[in-house]
């Protein structure tokens, strides 16, 4: 698994963790029944923000690679752009399995509701963070 992904991926679980905590104290679970309504919704919309990005940025690249003819120069960036979009799609089934697995009325296993809410958190988390990524990249690529 690529170190990146593994660094996120804890990150965003560290991160859910904190913002679980917190609400925990206040006793507040208002995010957890936002995003257990509508983060489907949000990461379908970010993966097409990110999609549509993507586009821009492969607009550019492939204007670079015209003018270089370099075209295995930008190879690890496609392979990161397309790592990104599997991101995305695999979150939106994780956040899906989640969702179900709070709503299971005979799961095998007795889940906490706290890391229940804190894995939905950290699934948000992580899809924010691919979105900040690529938006990184377009910056890169117009200071190019």
């Amino acid at each position: 698994m690529n170190t990146g992904v593994i660094r996120t991926m804890f990150t965003s679980l560290g991160a859910a963790c904190l913002v679980q905590f917190f609400l925990h104290q206040i006793e507040s679970d208002f995010i957890f029944n936002f995003l257990k309504a509508n983060i489907t919704n949000l990461q379908v919309a970010l993966l097409a923000v990110n999609t549509a990005t993507l586009g821009i940025v492969l607009t550019k690249i492939r204007e670079l690679i015209d003018k270089t003819g370099q075209r295995t120069a930008f190879e690890s960036t496609r392979s990161e752009m397309l790592l990104s979009i599997k991101e995305q799609v695999f979150l939106v089934a994780i956040s899906l399995l989640i969702i179900a697995i709070d709503g299971a009325s005979s799961f095998p296993f007795d889940v906490p509701s706290d890391v229940i809410q804190a894995a939905l958190i950290a699934s948000f988390i992580y899809s924010i963070t691919v979105l900040y990524d690529t938006a990184k990249s377009v910056f890169v690529i117009l200071d190019y």
